[in-house]
């Protein structure tokens, strides 16, 4: 499925399921699913001083930004669902709010297609 532009809405919200346990892991993956796993921060940071570079490994809304944008190029394989490993984040709360609209500011209009586009279906 591919859009004919940056921030087009896509035809159906995509669930996203977080998966904090790694044993649950295994049981997602398939053909039809996306795996996007979140790295932990690169060193420590003071609570809510993260460096951009840290910022940016573990924002989901960015990685399903950048899913969905490499989906539309081509450069990724049609999915029906994601699944976001969240197993190495200290807050796997925070990786919730920022799927769920409303719960986090959006800070752009990349946040805002993720809003349009994903869900949160669930927390493993």
């Amino acid at each position: 499925m591919t859009s004919p532009a940056p921030f087009a809405r896509r035809a159906t919200s995509v669930p996203v399921t977080v998966v904090t346990d790694k044993a649950a892991l295994s049981r997602f993956g398939g053909g039809d699913t996306a795996v996007l796993h979140l790295d932990p921060p690169l060193h420590a940071h003071d609570p809510g001083a993260q460096c951009i570079a840290c910022e940016s490994r573990g924002n989901v809304r960015v990685l399903l930004f950048e899913l969905q944008e490499k989906l539309r190029l081509g450069m990724a394989e049609p999915f029906v669902r994601v699944v976001v490993d969240a197993t190495d984040v200290a807050d796997h709360d925070a990786v919730t709010d920022a799927i769920v609209p409303g719960k986090l500011p959006a800070f752009g209009l990349r946040d805002l297609t993720v809003a349009r586009n994903f869900h949160l279906a669930e927390v493993v």
